[in-house]
């Protein structure tokens, strides 16, 4: 059975710290008086602490190797204050506790900055419940040297035990941290022995060493930097009409998010309520020019006569256009006698009456109606043109002209006439008279 024999490895970071930053970091920690003069700074100890150091009340510690003097001594994190400093920290347990300097604190910081993206005509938006939890981020310091200078270099773990990019650690603040004035939060001693074995098996994969039996060295100290999440809702409110938007996220990095309108599906920042309660989005709202109704744009439709944006309620759909035209603007065609839009009338005949084509017998269209109305198959020289709900067709025989307008469902007549070859006024046929011509 082999054993290594490989000396313990320094893991890789993109992360450290001079030897003097992180002295001044520890001096925080404790909560020490430190002052720097030049390249060289003064910690004041506690009385309870001057024993230890010959019973000076200050320190005098070398920022700069230059600095050192009789008086003065360099940064030692082996000896003298800087071991004296880890020491101090390690008292509190196994891991020193600290938070982002940039973290929002409260729930206020987080909406007050999400409120501010948004605007809701004639309403507001409120806070419908926000918890922000913390979560425990694991930050492994070695001794180190960079280019033949000593330095300390930080290995970042998340709370769920995986390791933490360098973006990210960035971004959530881990790298400029500061104390917890009050007690931190709880963990429990087995969860934090478990993130910490976690983040040694990290360190020895990070490590440059290629002996898969390598080890680390020891962390100079264990910190937590605790993280807050944030999980809450928004509510819009207009009138009565509420509606809500959940958001969730890191605390520092939370980011107001658009609202999805349920009714138009758009995305926005600009809210606003239909007259029957419906909060959409604001570019999604108009006005009914007839009603004045506030509806939803997708709503309304456009009258293919005089432009208006209007409720479809207000319209019909032409049977010749198939576009909407408000009730109002349609009138009858003199030739078929079908209710049409006025945008399809010339000289009050409709676009499918003025644009007939001809036709054989075998057409389709002439063999169902033909099959219906077997006396049609006595005139001659058909044509035809179409709606979306009937059939026109004209034929003629000897001096006269039939003019026959057909259900296309049912195939029922919905208008016969006759007109002499040289006349271009329409009779109609009574309904007692129509059997002569359909039989």
């Amino acid at each position: 059975m082999s054993s290594s024999t490989s000396d313990p490895v320094v893991p890789t970071s993109n992360h450290q710290d001079s030897l003097a930053d992180f002295l001044r970091w520890m001096v925080a920690q404790l909560g020490y008086e430190w002052e720097e003069t030049g390249a060289v700074g003064q910690l004041r100890l506690h009385e309870s602490d001057r024993p230890a150091f010959g019973g000076r009340d200050t320190v005098r510690v070398a920022l700069q190797e230059s600095a050192v003097d009789a008086g003065t001594e360099s940064i030692d994190l082996k000896s003298g204050l800087g071991s004296w400093l880890l020491d101090r920290l390690k008292e509190s347990g196994l891991a020193v506790h600290v938070r982002p300097r940039e973290q929002p604190m409260a729930v206020q910081d987080i909406s007050s900055r999400l409120f501010s993206a948004y605007r809701v005509e004639n309403g507001r938006a409120h806070l419908g419940g926000c918890q922000l939890t913390d979560f425990p981020f694991l930050r492994l310091s070695f001794a180190a040297e960079e280019e033949g200078q000593p330095c300390v270099r930080h290995l970042f773990v998340a709370y769920d035990g995986t390791s933490v990019s360098d973006g990210q650690a960035q971004d959530l603040g881990l790298i400029d941290v500061e104390p917890i004035a009050k007690s931190p939060p709880r963990i429990e001693e087995n969860a934090l022995n478990a993130l910490v074995a976690s983040g040694r098996r990290i360190a020895a994969k990070n490590s440059s060493s290629r002996d898969p039996s390598a080890s680390t060295v020891e962390p100079l100290l264990i910190t937590l930097v605790w993280v807050k999440q944030a999980v809450g809702q928004l509510h819009f409110t207009v009138g009565d009409a509420t509606a809500a938007l959940p958001f969730s996220g890191w605390a520092k990095l939370i980011e107001a998010q658009p609202f999805v309108a349920k009714g138009s599906g758009a995305s926005c920042y600009h809210l606003a309520a239909t007259d029957d309660g419906r909060i959409d989005a604001y570019d999604e709202i108009a006005t009914c020019d007839l009603s004045g109704r506030r509806v939803l744009r997708q709503e309304l439709v456009t009258c293919s006569v005089t432009g208006k944006h209007v409720l479809e309620e207000f319209t019909e759909s032409c049977p010749v256009s198939g576009k909407p035209a408000l009730t109002e603007q349609f009138a009858p065609c003199a030739t078929c006698r079908q209710r049409v839009s006025k945008s399809v009338l010339t000289r009050d005949t409709c676009t499918a009456c003025q644009k007939m084509s001809k036709i054989k017998k075998d057409d389709p269209r002439l063999v169902w109606i033909l099959g219906e109305h077997g006396g049609l198959d006595r005139w001659k020289r058909w044509q035809l043109s179409e709606t979306q709900s009937v059939y026109i067709a004209q034929a003629d025989r000897f001096m006269k002209r039939l003019l026959v307008v057909v259900d296309k469902e049912t195939l029922a007549i919905r208008y016969l006439a006759t007109s002499s070859r040289m006349s271009s006024t329409w009779t109609p046929i009574e309904s007692a008279l129509q059997a002569e011509y359909l039989s």
